[in-house]
């Protein structure tokens, strides 16, 4: 496990740099910090880094920091999500977390942030098990606010509260102007394009005959087919069901002020 958490937060590092002396760590196996409590703390002379490793007392939320001589600083908060059908739930979640939440009600915060932010790295992405949220910057304010953003995205989001959301990010009915009606949406439409291609019916196609009875089996992203099946009900539920601390592992990469 410790080893599948330093390669999530390297994985997500942006431009390297190069590393002059690690960064002053003085915590110990047990110390506490605002509510964690450090577990493990080792050196990685191979990456430059002290690994440190910490646990959140109150819900068991996991937190690995790379200490290590680099500006570039990494934040990333992953949710276990194991699809259970092809609707694509996790898929829509990510796209719908970032839609506004409980303390930025904006329609779209991800675009605003994109507009001032001196962010190196800033995204989404959905894997066949899991839904993980990086950002990364040179710029300890700005690391400070687009952490606060995330967090408060997929702790509080209004997509849980306010169906429109589902509706423009998952899928929704158009009526077009002879009076028929199509579906769209942009998980939905984003799936159509993805399933036009042969290569990726025939991925999915394998998949489920390697992995008939796991997570594997099914289309984390939403097959076009599958995705006007989902409801809101359905949506929410898979929200409440992983989307808390307790389901969470937090990853920080870089010279940074911990606390």
């Amino acid at each position: 496990m410790r080893r599948e958490l330093v390669l999530m937060a390297m994985g997500f590092v942006g431009c390297a740099c190069a590393a002059v002396e690690l960064p002053r760590v003085t915590l110990q196996t047990g110390d506490r910090l605002q509510g964690f409590v450090v577990r493990t703390v080792e050196e990685l002379p191979d990456i430059r880094a002290r690994f440190v490793r910490m646990t959140y007392e109150k819900n068991g939320a996991d937190l690995v920091w790379l200490a290590r001589a680099e500006e570039n600083k990494t934040f990333g908060i992953a949710f276990r999500t194991p699809p259970e059908d092809d609707t694509g739930v996790a898929h829509i979640l990510e796209h719908s977390v970032l839609c506004g939440s409980g303390r930025f009600p904006v329609k779209e915060p991800f675009v605003e942030l994109l507009k001032s932010s001196m962010a190196t790295y800033l995204n989404a992405s959905t894997w066949p098990d899991l839904t993980c949220y990086p950002v990364s910057t040179r710029n300890a304010r700005d690391f400070s606010n687009l952490i606060e953003v995330y967090l408060d995205a997929v702790f509080d989001p209004r997509c849980v509260r306010e169906p429109w959301v589902l509706d423009q990010e998952g899928w929704h009915y158009e009526a077009a102007g002879d009076g028929s009606l199509t579906r769209s949406g942009v998980v939905y439409s984003e799936m159509k394009g993805a399933f036009a291609s042969p290569d990726t019916v025939a991925f999915h196609g394998l998949k489920r005959l390697l992995f008939p009875d796991t997570c594997y089996g099914f289309v984390s992203g939403g097959d076009p087919a599958h995705i006007p099946e989902l409801t809101f009900d359905a949506f929410r539920a898979f929200y409440a069901k992983h989307y808390h601390p307790s389901n969470a592992r937090i990853f920080l990469d870089g010279d940074l002020d911990l606390a």
